[in-house]
């Protein structure tokens, strides 16, 4: 397979043989979790125990809110002590006993039954914002998808929770390939993996012997791509441009190519799921760090402590400066460690002051370019530094802030220690508030415009219900005189009114919700989705009153 290139890209130093040296251990089970309900994209899940439940490893704890959300699942088995509006605390009983859900055969099973399990146990992306893994599972019915892309890259300094995962299952995560390629339609399996990985490249070229040998029917072919080491190389915009030579659009996703992105843990995680019934309770951490003892790779129950998980590793409290959570250059520092371990949390560096020190003071731009020549995705990183300074949101979105995937790689090169990442995020957050302002202004339009519908459509009722009675009356005093001659005159102009008001309300509704999605397809908009069943039954209406005042005068005016 031919090589590419993407633009921009820099070579930090790796720092990975500190944690990558060791082999991968559980760590010590924790007395007590603190299960987050939002730690995925989407809305928070909804608890649905109550305190001094008791529960086992995998019971359902809290439910998904809305399609963009996910199941959780407790970690520990032991008793539910507190219930918050953001998280659950579970004390242990020091039983560890498990719940799971059956097994199912993912080569046989129904696409829906797979489905619905990635759903109940749920499974989201570890390797980023935590997206909920059903839904990508349904990617086919709305993209052809030709290639599932394994993204091994782990380009990132200091993280290798994906490079010991390679080495202890290769079979399992090219197992839990096949089945989401099985889901989605694939028809290739790619995997993309850095050069600085020559131990996970050696398990996964005999995993990969071996599925050729024992399952040379299966009607998808795995391919490995060794690339070289370069951040952000694990960018999914980045992966696909080097291993297919393929360039996502802007604002669009992979699937909009054919291509869809699962990291080495999603899929391993997929695979337990659907195989071995278990939901998603714990996951692989890189601990690392030189203000740390003993660092490497660990499975972590969700919700463990931080702080009581640096401990079991021998965190040096006098030596270390910060944690950070992630990587040096996307990962973010914490003010506390009194945090828990979440479904996204793929790495805590305990970094002494020496190890990462403080960026130095601010500058002024020198105008030297180097940040634009190392931007991955081609953007002029010192305009959009100008501009979001100034707050010119406008000239922001033009020059596609939001294609920024805050890598990081223009800070990290830039000689004036300017935070432009700081930046960006900044800016993209003060868009998005404006956004949701904008929304609910144009609600409250939306909604002032029903009611105009609503007071025509009442209005247009009474003046028939005033006629037919007119009508009645008139029938009633002068019996003698014709059934045509004593005929209610009907106002077919207000009902016509009416009608078209009511069609109005719902074009515009249709379109307020149609881009209400486009601009933001992970929130729910129930409120537009509401408002666009309400205008649609008074539409119904209207149409079924003006029908039937039509038919009431062809019926008079016949002889």
């Amino acid at each position: 397979m031919p090589a590419y290139e993407f633009p921009g890209g820099i070579t930090p130093p790796e720092r990975k043989d500190r944690s990558n040296q060791s082999p991968l251990r559980n760590a010590t089970l924790p007395t007590r979790v603190t299960l987050p309900l939002k730690q995925h994209s989407g809305n928070p899940a909804i608890p649905c125990v109550a305190i001094d439940d008791a529960v086992q490893v995998g019971s359902l704890i809290a439910q998904r809110d809305g399609m963009v959300s996910a199941n959780l699942h407790a970690s520990i088995s032991g008793t539910v002590t507190q219930i918050s509006d953001t998280a659950i605390t579970i004390d242990a009983d020091g039983l560890d006993r498990w719940q799971v859900l059956p097994s199912l055969d993912w080569r046989t099973e129904d696409h829906q039954a797979i489905i619905d399990r990635l759903d109940s146990c749920g499974l989201v992306g570890l390797g980023g914002a935590g997206f909920p893994a059903y839904i990508k599972a349904q990617i086919a019915d709305h993209h052809r998808i030709d290639t599932l892309v394994i993204n091994a890259a782990e380009c990132e300094p200091y993280i290798t929770a994906d490079d010991l995962a390679l080495r202890h299952y290769p079979t399992e995560i090219l197992e839990g390939a096949q089945m989401v390629a099985r889901l989605c339609g694939a028809r290739q399996i790619v995997v993309g993996i850095e050069d600085n990985k020559p131990e996970a490249i050696h398990a996964l070229k005999e995993a990969l012997s071996h599925f050729q040998q024992s399952d040379c029917q299966h009607p998808v072919s795995i391919t490995m791509k060794v690339i070289e080491t370069r951040y952000p190389s694990g960018g999914e915009r980045q992966l696909i441009k080097k291993l297919l030579n393929l360039d996502v659009p802007n604002g669009g996703l992979p699937a909009d190519v054919g291509v869809l992105c699962h990291n080495p843990g999603t899929l391993l995680a997929a695979l337990y799921a659907v195989r071995d019934g278990k939901p998603l309770v714990e996951r692989i951490v890189t601990l690392t760090g030189d203000a740390i003892s003993t660092p490497g790779n660990y499975w972590v129950r969700l919700g463990t402590s931080i702080e009581t998980l640096l401990q079991q590793v021998g965190l040096a409290n006098q030596q270390f400066h910060q944690v950070i959570v992630g990587g040096p250059m996307m990962g973010l520092p914490l003010t506390t460690l009194d945090v828990p371990v979440t479904k996204t949390t793929n790495c805590l560096i305990a970094a002494t002051r020496e190890e990462l020190p403080p960026a130095p003071s601010e500058s002024p731009c020198i105008r030297c370019g180097a940040c634009e020549s190392v931007c991955p995705v081609q953007l002029l990183p010192q305009q959009l530094h100008w501009y979001a300074r100034a707050e010119n949101d406008a000239t922001l979105e033009k020059f596609h802030l939001f294609d920024c995937i805050e890598c990081g790689a223009c800070s990290y090169v830039c000689p004036s220690y300017i935070p432009l990442v700081q930046d960006y995020r900044s800016a993209k957050q003060r868009i998005r508030v404006k956004r949701i302002e904008s929304a609910k202004a144009d609600h409250a339009k939306h909604r002032f415009e029903f009611r105009q519908a609503r007071l025509a459509r009442e209005n247009a009722e009474k003046q028939a219900r005033r006629q037919a009675r007119q009508a009645q009356s008139r029938q009633t005093s002068d019996s003698s005189k014709a059934a045509d001659s004593a005929a209610p005159v009907v106002d077919l102009r207000s009902l016509r009114i009416a009608q078209t008001a009511a069609k109005a309300a719902v074009r515009k509704a249709e379109k307020t919700l149609a881009r209400a999605a486009a601009e933001d397809p992970s929130q729910r908009h129930d409120d537009l989705e509401t408002q666009l069943a309400t205008a649609q039954e008074n539409l119904k209406a209207a149409d079924t009153r003006l029908a039937e005042a039509r038919a009431t005068m062809a019926q008079q005016e016949s002889p």
